[in-house]
């Protein structure tokens, strides 16, 4: 059914050649995730010598670990039976402290036949995990993320001028990487952070470069910013994929989530979370909406693209220059926020109401 649709990915997203191997990689957790891997299978035999695929149990958290089996099939038996050897394998998998130099040279010299695309759409995100990270920064993989992706969004956010879409990205992505802090305001919402010395990334869709990597669909700007320096609060209406029943709001203090007041049922699993992993209160990322077709405000992954908004996230950012190792990434949209940034000696307003200005 969405065959032309996955083409174009496959051609104008990653630029996917005959000789090249790509790996296909979903999680159980929706039905539909099962037909679409068999669609994205079938497509990619037409285009590339050598597709693999592979699906495993849903982890039930964004920013986990992919599974042994997924590592087996990327890197190869031998590679993840050294990570074994060494006790390395089970710490990376709960993210505990454990050498990520020891982890990547122990790859280096023994995996075998990686892909050289990947093209990740479980319900749950790989984007904040070691295994993205190593196959991005260090083997030159590039790597589309899709979590909570549905096919219908074949017909909205992924139907855009690409090019477009890249050029504003990196523009705002600029001028991240220049600004020192950010000031936000929406309603229920004002806070303030440093993003001094961490650079802006850009989203743009097109993962051509050996070691791209973003959303698809793609369309934002990014950064980590400085971990303990948060203050103030976010108020949020919707989650990961529901509106909420009532709106909910997060107190920041240096840099981390305070408290949570509110009473949907979401408080409960933030709560839980926070039970069980203290750093998933940290503030993880500012992100900026760049894609001009992101409408749907209710999934997570098209609604933080939605242009005029902005989002923050808590919990893991050691994948895109920040520090926080923790098993949980999740991302919040502020709608029609006033945003400015700046540095020494200068500032500027970014949106204003929900209007990008660039």
């Amino acid at each position: 059914m969405f065959e032309p649709h996955i083409e174009k990915l496959y051609r104008v997203n990653m630029n996917l050649r005959e000789d090249e191997t790509v790996l296909l990689i979903t999680d159980d957790t929706r039905p539909y995730l099962t037909d679409l891997l068999w669609e994205f299978y079938e497509v990619g035999k037409l285009i590339s010598k050598k597709v693999k695929k592979i699906q495993y149990p849903s982890l039930g958290q964004h920013g986990k670990e992919p599974p042994e089996e997924v590592w087996i099939e990327t890197f190869g038996e031998i590679a993840v039976e050294e990570l074994k050897k060494d006790g390395l394998l089970s710490r990376i998998l709960n993210k505990e402290s454990y050498s990520e130099e020891d982890a990547l040279n122990i790859l280096k010299k023994y995996a075998k036949d990686l892909p050289q695309v990947v093209i990740a759409f479980p319900y749950y995100s790989t984007t904040h995990t070691f295994y993205r990270k190593v196959l991005t920064n260090h083997f030159g993989v590039r790597y589309a993320s899709m979590p909570l992706f549905e096919p219908e969004m074949f017909y909205g956010p992924m139907d855009v001028d690409w090019e477009e879409v890249s050029k504003v990205s990196l523009q705002i992505a600029e001028i991240l990487t220049e600004g020192e802090w950010v000031e936000i305001k929406a309603e229920g919402t004002k806070l303030e952070f440093s993003i001094k010395g961490r650079h802006g990334i850009a989203d743009t869709g097109l993962f051509h470069k050996p070691g791209d990597y973003g959303n698809l669909p793609a369309g934002e700007s990014f950064t980590a910013p400085i971990e303990d320096s948060a203050y103030g609060k976010v108020t949020i209406l919707y989650g990961p994929d529901r509106r909420l029943d009532s709106p909910i709001t997060f107190k920041f203090k240096d840099g981390a989530v305070e408290e949570v007041e509110g009473f949907d049922p979401y408080v409960k699993y933030l709560e839980k979370v926070f039970k069980e992993h203290e750093r998933a209160r940290v503030i993880a990322e500012l992100g900026v909406g760049t894609n001009p077709k992101a409408k749907r405000a209710d999934n997570i992954l098209e609604c933080e693209k939605i242009m005029g908004t902005v989002h923050i996230a808590i919990g893991d950012n050691h994948t895109f220059g920040g520090i926080n190792k923790v098993p949980f990434h999740t991302d919040y949209v502020v709608f029609e926020p006033t945003v400015l940034i700046g540095g020494k000696g200068w500032q500027r307003l970014l949106l204003e109401k929900g209007r990008l200005i660039i």
